[in-house]
């Protein structure tokens, strides 16, 4: 794995670990922007939109599968890339993956906290590493989109 891939990786484990760990100690339940933007705790046992809830074990091996599905892509095609944007999008994935999976191995949950609501559409509680992971998915998608207009 290429150095700026693997900063971004442990940098987003990090926040992602440390404001998870604030969050699990604090019990947080706050409203940031009104009808828009809460914090609040929950514990996910399952994916995003809490699908496949208890079933850790899938859910655990379907994360380490697609971490070396991930380190393999990076090896074969993008090791030799220079531009940023394949180290940010491949760091917020590994990372967003990595900070999941932790939680889900010593406490058997991942703990979520952000709320969105919009108009009167409230999202799924979700967390940084999701987020991250989102982002990072989003970049690899607009990257080959933009790749197959130019060949």
């Amino acid at each position: 794995m290429k150095k700026k891939t693997l900063i971004i990786s442990l940098v987003v484990l990090f926040i992602d670990q440390i404001i998870k760990f604030v969050v699990s100690n604090s019990n947080i339940n706050m409203e940031i922007i009104s009808n828009f933007l809460s914090l609040k705790y929950a514990q996910n046992t399952g994916i995003a939109f809490s699908l496949l809830p208890n079933s850790r074990v899938l859910i655990l091996i379907i994360s380490i599968v697609l971490l070396i599905v991930i380190f393999s892509i990076i090896k074969k095609e993008y090791v030799n890339k220079k531009e940023i944007i394949y180290d940010i999008s491949f760091g917020l994935l590994i990372g967003g993956i990595l900070g999941n999976l932790i939680d889900r191995l010593f406490r058997g949950y991942v703990i979520d906290f952000i709320s969105l609501k919009l108009l009167n559409y409230y999202f799924p509680i979700f967390n940084i590493a999701d987020l991250c992971i989102t982002i990072g998915v989003i970049i690899l998608i607009l990257i080959e989109l933009t790749k197959s207009d130019k060949e």
